[in-house]
């Protein structure tokens, strides 16, 4: 097998290189006559190493009869790669952008709309496979859209131990009191059934690590809004957001929170949620699936169940983060847009989610009696070619999803909404945790931390401070 995909490497590696009228051949050197080859500009689609980049392009155009050429640059410099291919007026066909980017090609007309496209399309305009509430939701000013979805972007939520509580015989929490009692239950009730005083409640990391759940009860949403005079605002230095930071500083103060919070990286908690050390974690929805499959696979027998549950409800409603969007567009100066529109639809059908998934037939899996059956290199890609989520809702993957992940899922797609990228982001961050951590701490009121976040959020000249 393995001297088979070597061997089919080796040929479409060889038309690669021939260029002019060669498999890709581009742009003014098509022979008369010849279909044209996309140029694609991505950091997630394709191939997942160089030598399969060549095998993925092949297989877009097997299945859609586009031929197309993917370029990966190196994580750090694409958007820089990017933007510079666009300035230059090089070739570019298809790209994907994502927060900040994404916005800012709007902004500077670079961008194809793709409006009457998608609503012409019998896939995309499909409710069962993407909801028109989606497409609605991230039309710009103008009316219009500008870029296909790329996958399911998930979205954080609260995940905790369901045996623990099922053992302790509690019912999952409601309201943000529900939540401290199930937290004192998962510190001062034993729930690992060691006898001794060793758990707590929650752990998280770097302070507020994706605990957008609890601000949400009061209807708050992480980073940067706009108010209604179009003036950017921050819902976390708002008087709305008090009785949040003091119901944390209780936590902490009754000591349901692990202490460490402040200098916690993700690996960190996640150890001490898989370590029979913490009942409750803020984060995303995969490691529902991934924390259960981790620990089964080292102990089948362990009775560890990690459970996605819906966030506190309060006088704000429910509200989640849901990971920010990223498209695949259509640069305005591309010479064949309906061939690239043709590609981002076929992103979303079955054989489109089977490809950003699973990945390339006769490489990454194979065909066995009517059933996919992964090699050894698709283990190693982890089923990932850019979507491992596929955006559409009709899509079933066909080895199942890990255990706990579709409940964990269903409920980020009913409460979460993604977080608005800005250029000040980075300052929102060091501000709001820097300031939150001291008032978790008891160093500082609510009251007094709010004012200081509005007070620094002013010194950098931002919005309506």
């Amino acid at each position: 097998m393995i001297n088979k995909v070597i061997t089919r490497a080796l040929i479409v590696a060889l038309l690669f290189l021939v260029g002019g009228t060669g498999l890709f051949a581009t742009g003014s050197e098509e022979a008369e006559g010849e279909k044209p080859t996309l140029v694609w500009v991505t950091s997630v689609q394709g191939g997942r190493e160089p030598e399969e980049i060549p095998l993925f392009d092949a297989e877009v155009e097997r299945l859609t009869g586009v031929r197309v050429q993917t370029i990966k640059p190196p994580g750090s410099e694409y958007t820089t790669k990017l933007t510079t291919m666009l300035a230059s007026g090089e070739q570019v066909d298809i790209a994907y952008a994502g927060g900040g980017t994404y916005v800012n090609f709007v902004e500077q007309g670079l961008l194809t709309p793709l409006t009457d496209r998608i609503e012409a399309s019998p896939v995309l305009s499909d409710s069962k496979i993407i909801p028109a509430s989606e497409w609605d939701r991230v039309r710009s000013a103008d009316g219009e859209i500008y870029g296909v979805f790329n996958k399911f972007e998930q979205g954080t939520l609260a995940i905790v131990r369901g045996d623990w509580l099922d053992k302790l015989g509690l019912s999952e929490p409601q309201t943000l009191d529900d939540y401290y009692d199930v937290l004192y239950a998962f510190t001062y009730d034993d729930p690992d059934g060691n006898g001794l005083d060793d758990t707590w409640g929650m752990a998280i990391g770097y302070t507020l690590y994706d605990m957008v759940g609890l601000f949400g009860s009061h209807g708050l949403m992480r980073g940067w809004v706009y108010d209604e005079a179009g003036e950017l605002y921050s819902p976390y230095a708002s008087d709305e957001a008090i009785p949040v930071y003091e119901w944390i500083a209780k936590v902490y103060a009754d000591g349901l929170l692990e202490p460490n919070f402040i200098t916690n990286n993700s690996g960190a908690f996640r150890d001490l949620f898989m370590g029979d050390k913490s009942g409750m974690n803020w984060y995303w929805a995969a490691w529902v699936g991934l924390y259960n499959q981790q620990v089964h696979t080292e102990d089948p027998n362990n009775p560890f169940e990690a459970r996605g549950i819906a966030p506190p409800e309060g006088p704000g409603g429910r509200l989640l983060k849901a990971g920010g969007d990223g498209f695949m567009v259509v640069p305005g100066l591309s010479e064949y847009k309906d061939e690239a529109f043709q590609v981002a639809e076929f992103w979303h059908t079955y054989d489109g989610n089977v490809l950003s998934t699973l990945g390339i037939l006769g490489h990454d899996y194979n065909m066995v009696g009517g059933k996919y059956v992964m090699t050894e290199i698709g283990d190693a890609h982890a089923r990932d070619h850019g979507a491992p989520q596929p955006k559409s809702l009709a899509w079933v993957n066909p080895f199942g999803e890990l255990p706990g992940f579709d409940e964990a899922a269903a409920i980020v797609r009913e409460y979460a909404l993604p977080q608005m990228a800005t250029s000040f982001d980075k300052i929102w961050e060091d501000i709001t945790r820097g300031e939150a951590a001291k008032i978790i701490l008891g160093d500082i009121t609510a009251a007094q931390g709010v004012a200081n976040m509005r007070a620094r959020f002013a010194e950098e000249g931002i919005g309506a401070y």
